[in-house]
């Protein structure tokens, strides 16, 4: 199987607006997806439900997500890769607006509506990315793109609570939706040439993600690498405040600023590691170095975290968050390079069907061993094994998809 490559007729110059439109929707359904969980407290008292409650939102919408997943490449080849973020676009506007009707009801509507979205923005991305970005700079180009999810979470955690404060919850949802259909309008004067192609008349069977996992075993492996991965990832992100908090003693202010710092490496990490795989022309290797990082680091914070200076362990969260949230990019793009261009959408969605349910997995598994041994620090082993099975799945995807090509070519 050949690897995804640019239109001919297109430019590097138009795979640079490309880009940027893929980044901004990913940045806008991240934000969409964390506005909730941002303004829980007021969206709590508002809405007459347990603060609590509201946090199981996520899990929720990741959920709703992961479902849409198994359909969500077949709706972008059929629409158009463009076409799709549009729609993703207008059903989060959609979902601004149930929301200001201020029920419960209301809240688990929107809650729908922003899985689906959440969970049509990277097979449709993965299509557009797939059909302009030159080979030598795809591993760059899907980590720039990923880093619209942590540059969502920045967006929604610096506008939404001064909004809030200033005038009410409802205006942060009312800039979010009109951010949205502005985005889809823009969109729409790129439409016709970005999906001339017609995704629509490919010759794909169009059964879906679960179709594809089928049919290709290397597709499955990669799609349980990323199930631990994102498992790995979660917990790290669920629990880094608490473990910080309740076993180093660290105060909570200082911890939500090693949070963020954590956040802010994954950034970097996303386009470090991006740029690394593109030096080397291969994104496998890094996949596999950065799961055994992830290994190394869970395991130190596991076993020595309370007993290292608390300078010592803020230094090892901080390169947990660098690894931990940084393989993203690399990973889509190595799904790219694997699949021909026409798939891309459909391979893209069939591993987030897995990876999602990582991030449920991860930190619901997490949970339950710290309920068990009484320990943040001990249940890290968890994700650090996760990381030891990422290694393996990313083995098998390898050598399972080199007797692919060998199969296919006879």
């Amino acid at each position: 199987m050949v690897g995804a490559a640019p239109s001919t007729d297109a430019g590097w110059g138009e795979g640079k607006t490309v880009l940027l439109a893929t980044t901004w929707v990913q940045t806008l359904c991240s934000a969409a997806m964390l506005l909730v969980p941002t303004l829980a407290p007021q969206i709590a008292a508002a809405f007459g439900l347990p603060t609590g409650l509201v946090g199981l939102q996520v899990s929720l919408l990741y959920g709703v997500a992961m479902l849409v997943s198994l359909q969500a490449g077949v709706v972008a080849r059929r629409l158009g890769a463009c076409r799709a973020s549009q729609l993703a676009m207008l059903v989060i506007t959609l979902g601004c607006a149930v929301a200001l009707l201020q029920t419960p009801l209301s809240l688990f509507a929107t809650t729908l509506l922003l899985g689906v979205a959440y969970g049509m923005t990277n097979p449709a991305a993965a299509q557009l990315l797939a059909r302009y970005t030159p080979a030598p700079h795809r591993n760059m180009v899907y980590s720039i793109k990923q880093t619209g999810v942590p540059l969502g979470g920045i967006l929604a955690g610096i506008a939404a609570p001064p909004l809030t404060q200033a005038w009410s919850w409802h205006v942060s949802f009312l800039l979010l939706g009109c951010m949205s259909v502005l985005t889809a309008l823009w969109l729409q004067s790129r439409q016709p040439r970005w999906d001339r192609h017609g995704e629509a008349a490919t010759s794909g069977k169009g059964n879906g993600s679960l179709a594809l996992l089928y049919r290709r075993r290397s597709l499955r492996w990669m799609g349980l690498a990323g199930f631990c991965l994102a498992a790995a990832q979660l917990s790290l992100i669920s629990f880094a405040v608490a473990f910080m908090v309740e076993e180093l003693t660290i105060t909570l202010v200082m911890a939500g600023i090693v949070v963020s710092v954590m956040h802010a490496a994954g950034v970097a990490g996303r386009l470090g590691w991006g740029f690394m795989a593109d030096r080397l022309g291969a994104s496998l290797p890094v996949l596999i170095g950065l799961s055994i990082g992830i290994a190394v680091l869970f395991s130190l914070l596991a076993l020595t975290g309370t007993h290292l200076p608390q300078w010592l362990v803020v230094v090892l969260l901080v390169l947990a968050g660098a690894t931990a949230i940084g393989w993203n990019g690399v990973y889509l793009a190595e799904v790219a390079r694997t699949s021909v261009t026409a798939e891309v959408s459909e391979a893209t969605a069939a591993v987030l069907v897995l990876t999602y349910m990582g991030v449920l997995a991860g930190p619901a598994c997490v949970a339950l061993l710290v309920w068990l041994s009484g320990s943040y620090a001990i249940s890290l082993l968890l994700p650090a094994l996760a990381a030891v099975m990422a290694v393996f799945c990313l083995r098998r995807c390898g050598r399972v998809h080199h007797q692919e090509q060998a199969s296919w070519q006879q």
